[in-house]
């Protein structure tokens, strides 16, 4: 359960890591990479497309992590509101048959060469993100990274008690904790190693002494 817990939350960081990059990238673009006016647009357009792929990605390990490292039960609840919060907003009265979800969205972008999927899917720029339309609805990338951060929030608070007990661990990537509670992890041999710098500390604090009344 540990060990377990501790590759979710790392895995949970990266993603939501790369969930930032890419928004960041597609509100403030880099330079162009080619030599032709449309070339950024065409980057932000692939950086949308990497975005909708970290959110997914930060999504199923969230899943898993309900699965398999959450003894509290507490992310069924951070996953359904997570649901709520990337529904879109729908184009017109009528639903498909299949909901619009951000997996399907996902696989509009991952399965492009195939029209039966790919067809609906529409983009649109904005002064602070991108909006993202797919079969009756409207997904806004602004609001699809703060739904990122409550659910990243989430499965931190529900593996954190296991992830910070195994010792194979290092800090995590994505501090969340009051820097007053963090503790540094002990691993086998941590004693030895403290005991042995204190002892340096101590040799060289009496060096200076001695320097210092020799002069």
């Amino acid at each position: 359960m540990t060990q377990r817990a501790l590759l979710i939350r790392d895995d949970v960081d990266t993603y939501w890591l790369a969930c930032q990059m890419q928004h960041r990238r597609i509100t403030d673009p880099g330079p162009a990479i080619l030599n032709d006016p449309r070339s950024g647009l065409i980057q932000r357009r692939v950086d949308v497309d990497l975005f909708v792929v970290s959110l997914h990605r930060l999504h199923t390990v969230a899943k898993l992590a309900a699965e398999v490292a959450d003894p509290r039960k507490v992310l069924s609840e951070a996953l359904e509101r997570f649901g709520v919060l990337t529904v879109g907003l729908p184009l017109s009265d009528g639903e498909p048959d299949q909901p619009t979800t951000i997996a399907s969205v996902r696989n509009a972008f991952e399965h492009g060469q195939n029209l039966t999927i790919r067809g609906g899917l529409g983009l649109a720029s904005g002064p602070d993100g991108w909006w993202i339309s797919y079969r009756g609805r409207m997904f806004q990338t602004k609001d699809l990274l703060a739904a990122a951060e409550e659910l990243h929030r989430a499965v931190r608070a529900a593996v954190d008690p296991e992830a910070f007990s195994d010792f194979h661990g290092d800090h995590p990537f994505i501090e969340l904790r009051d820097p007053a509670d963090i503790a540094r992890p002990w691993r086998p041999g941590s004693d030895i190693t403290d005991r042995q710098a204190a002892t340096m500390a101590r040799m060289a604090a009496d060096l200076r002494s001695r320097v210092s009344r020799a002069q």
